[in-house]
């Protein structure tokens, strides 16, 4: 009787299994150049229109217009009449653009009473961005920022406009790292709850095999707790219900990312020198507020603030005390701005 050579047996199934292995690794990456997706939210989801009444009674609503910043990703623009200045928002892991209209404190209507124009993407794999589900690559993310930057140059109210920048979480995190790559046109930064570390080489490590080998599964972390974004019941609701929303574990090429980019920036802060605001709650369990104090200590720039929430979590805008947080960073801006004639 022939015996069946182990190798016969072990060659084939590696093969296979390594083919498998290489559809499935693929299945994850991102397409780029792709045109922007279709988005008709801006005319038939009412959640998107700003509602300028209650600010200022018998002030016209402002809808928001689609806006393609040539990556993919699915981009909007809220046009404030006579305008003062710009303003390019970059939501968090999990959360999408649209919700800062009538959520996060309706800190977009806020912006656009004072005559701030807002432009804003949601990340690919979040809100009505393609992708895989809550998939984020952190260095593509800069580059679809940078990419965004450059197209508010292009836009006609834009050259002659002072432009801000806001970000929260892991697009706070976004937004610095935009920013250490080209300060240019950047009149000053708003980081709520940014997620700043400096991640030593064995989480560094894990974070790239996790990232190789099992691209869309999740860190393991326990069960999502939304009280560490919010202690709102109403939000809390709000979030859970929200199908845009995603409140799961970060996946493992979004943890690498972000470990290995944060450790490159972690040196690079210090030659950082737009005006910057950090505004982080003082007990947040999801970004460390001790490294915000650390990143302030450290950027060069002679316009630098901190503001700690205090008994604030990870959301300060969907939280107790979210009228505080906005008049924060109102006031901020406000210092900013040209004076209105």
């Amino acid at each position: 009787m022939k015996r069946t050579r182990p190798l016969g047996i072990l060659l084939p199934t590696f093969v296979a299994l390594v083919a498998a292995w290489a559809v499935y690794k693929g299945s994850s990456a991102r397409r780029l150049g792709t045109p922007m997706r279709a988005d008709t939210s801006c005319h038939a989801d009412p959640s998107t229109v700003a509602d300028m009444g209650h600010l200022a009674p018998g002030a016209a609503p402002i809808a928001c217009e689609p806006w393609d910043i040539g990556t993919g990703v699915t981009g909007y623009a809220w046009h404030a009449p006579s305008a003062r200045a710009t303003l390019l928002l970059q939501h968090g892991w999990g959360d999408y653009a649209q919700r800062y209209v009538r959520q996060n404190a309706r800190l977009i209507p806020h912006l656009l009473g004072m005559g701030v124009s807002v432009y804003a993407f949601d990340m690919w794999g979040n809100g009505r961005s393609p992708g895989t589900r809550g998939l984020v690559d952190v260095r593509q993310a800069v580059d679809d920022h940078l990419a965004a930057r450059r197209k508010l140059r292009e836009q006609p109210e834009t050259p002659s406009l002072p432009v801000f920048l806001f970000g929260h979480s892991l697009g706070a995190f976004v937004t610095a790292t935009s920013v250490l790559r080209d300060q240019r046109d950047v009149s000053g930064a708003i980081l709520l709850a940014p997620a700043l570390d400096d991640f030593g080489p064995l989480l560094r490590g894990v974070g790239r095999a996790g990232a190789f080998l099992v691209p869309t599964l999740e860190v393991p972390t326990g069960e999502a707790d939304i009280s560490v974004q919010t202690r709102l019941p109403e939000a809390q609701g709000r979030l859970t219900r929200d199908t845009l929303v995603m409140l799961a574990g970060l996946p493992w090429p979004t943890a690498g990312g972000l470990a290995a980019v944060s450790h490159e920036n972690w040196a690079r802060y210090r030659g950082l020198r737009v005006p910057v605001l950090v505004v982080h709650g003082a007990a947040d369990r999801v970004a460390a507020p001790t490294k915000s104090r650390d990143f302030i200590q450290m950027v060069a720039s002679p316009d630098k603030t901190l503001h700690l929430v205090q008994g604030g979590v990870h959301a300060p805008l969907d939280d107790l005390g979210q009228e505080d947080t906005r008049r924060v960073i109102l006031t901020w801006l406000e210092g900013r701005l040209r004076p209105t004639r």
